[in-house]
């Protein structure tokens, strides 16, 4: 067998061409200017939401309305749910129903609601949170009566659908019995969102909710049933659906087709059957309960 060597002067001319390309490379590669580094998104940058900013943007938040000493504590809100009605102009219905792609656009009046408490275990402050929607430009909001009936928490702070953090003024009204509280945010300025007491049984809802620190996710279903007697709660009308949520979610809107809220969710009741399949109900408050609380001007 006879090997082929290649002559020296192939070599030469092979070891050239690589140093020429190699020249090139470099060459390019110092004219090229370098990326700048990549910078943190927003926390609530179009449709991605960034879950622990969240948390840590309304920590800091409640942390630095305490340390201003200018806010309102949570035990002097739990005072004031005893208020029965309030006086407020609700925005005028949409013209004509969303696509569901187009729900993205009602974010900005949806509202993750968190207060600061201590346990006994640490001196750090820790966040739970819940939901609710805004009701009027000026600030009014709903959320549930049992996310605000917490007198051990030290400072409630809300988060909009975009990005804006801000504290809580005060109690409007409020009712223990349909567990509904309307509230006043600090500044104004804000995106309301619609009501309506149209969605009847079949009809397609939409809720958009927090479940499990799980910011911002948008289910869908139908009504299912409107019902009353139940243990958890009473004599009180509720509205039955399929759309999920979970605990996080209290107080988040059901939009109906239209984009209009038509209940807001209140709990979620597990069967303790032994035998059979398990099942999960939803249950919502339809939005009668939020309005039986207001006058109009």
């Amino acid at each position: 067998m006879h090997r082929r060597h290649l002559a020296p002067v192939h070599w030469l001319a092979i070891s050239l061409v690589l140093m020429a390309g190699l020249l090139t490379v470099l060459v390019l590669a110092a004219g090229r200017p370098s990326s700048p580094p990549a910078s943190s998104p927003p926390v609530l940058a179009g449709e991605v939401v960034d879950d622990s900013r969240v948390e840590e943007e309304l920590r800091a938040a409640g942390i630095k309305l305490m340390a201003g000493k200018k806010f309102v504590s949570m035990p002097h809100l739990v005072a004031q749910l005893g208020r029965g009605r309030c006086r407020l102009a609700l925005p005028q219905p949409p013209a004509a129903p969303l696509s569901p792609p187009a729900f993205a656009s009602l974010r900005p009046g949806v509202l993750v609601v968190a207060s600061l408490y201590k346990c006994d275990s640490c001196d750090d402050w820790h966040v739970t949170t819940a939901a609710g929607f805004v009701l009027t430009a000026s600030g009014a909001f709903v959320t549930c009566y049992h996310v605000v009936d917490e007198p051990k928490h030290a400072v409630m702070v809300v988060m909009t659908g975009d990005g804006r953090v801000c504290g809580v003024r005060e109690v409007l009204a409020a009712s223990e019995a349909r567990d509904v509280a309307i509230l006043q945010l600090d500044g104004d300025g804000f995106t309301p969102l619609p009501l309506s007491t149209t969605a009847p049984v079949g009809s397609r809802v939409f809720v958009m909710g927090h479940p499990e620190e799980q910011f911002y996710m948008l289910t869908e279903g139908i009504v299912s049933r409107y019902f009353t007697g139940q243990k958890e709660t009473g004599d009180a009308v509720m509205m039955g659906i399929t759309a999920d949520f979970g605990r996080g979610s209290s107080g988040c809107p059901v939009f109906n087709e239209r984009g209009e809220v038509v209940a807001l969710a209140d709990n979620v009741v597990t069967s303790d059957r032994k035998t059979g399949a398990k099942m999960v109900f939803k249950n919502a408050r339809p939005v009668q309960a939020v309005l039986d609380l207001i006058t109009k001007p």
